[in-house]
């Protein structure tokens, strides 16, 4: 019985040496072994997570929203996209983490993140009207978009020379179902979807 133990804990941390990863303390996003297009996200501590999947021309390929528990872990299968370069993006309340994944001849390569500590934009839905706020001490550029649920762009501007960016959208007159907000600023893109009832 010692035996298979043994035999068990080193086969165990034989596969998870093998493994390539890529940690930033709060994210760990591992290739689940060699010759594999599976990658296992784990979350490590409680916190509101949004992952998303991007192709190369920054198109969203997937989208999801994490409520991690203390300790959550996923995999994903990314067999059906071909060979190529994708950013895959973490963010949380406070930061964002980036991951360059890699597809080629079958297999997935994770890169080291790129992290940064940011200011996100923040909505607040009161009756029919969502409020867009964000912090711009430099005043960069932002870019805000909206769409529907069919992807038709429903609204589009740029602000420049805000330091504080306040919008409202009444969505009162709208009939669909949702709304994705898409803000961008200091070469970083912000997803949101609002459910409209």
């Amino acid at each position: 019985m010692k035996k298979f133990l043994k035999i068990g804990l080193m086969a165990a941390l034989f596969f998870t040496a093998t493994g390539v990863h890529a940690n930033d303390d709060d994210f760990t996003l591992k290739v689940r072994g060699e010759k594999e297009k599976y990658i296992r996200f784990t979350a490590d501590k409680a916190e509101n997570v949004n992952l998303s999947l991007l192709g190369s021309g920054d198109e969203v390929l997937f989208e999801e929203n994490i409520h991690a528990t203390a300790f959550s872990s996923k995999v994903y299968d990314l067999n059906a996209l071909p060979d190529g370069k994708y950013v895959l993006k973490v963010e949380s309340d406070l930061k964002l983490a980036k991951y360059t994944v890699t597809i080629k001849d079958g297999e997935a390569i994770v890169s080291e993140p790129k992290i940064s500590n940011i200011f996100k934009p923040v909505y607040t839905q009161k009756d029919q009207v969502v409020t867009l706020n964000l912090e711009n001490l430099d005043k960069s550029p932002i870019e805000v978009k909206v769409y529907n649920e069919y992807n038709d762009e429903v609204y589009n501007e740029v602000f420049k020379d805000k330091e504080q960016l306040t919008k409202k959208f009444n969505i009162s007159k709208t009939d669909s179902r949702e709304l994705t907000f898409v803000v961008k600023f200091k070469d970083e893109s912000f997803v949101k979807t609002i459910q409209t009832y």
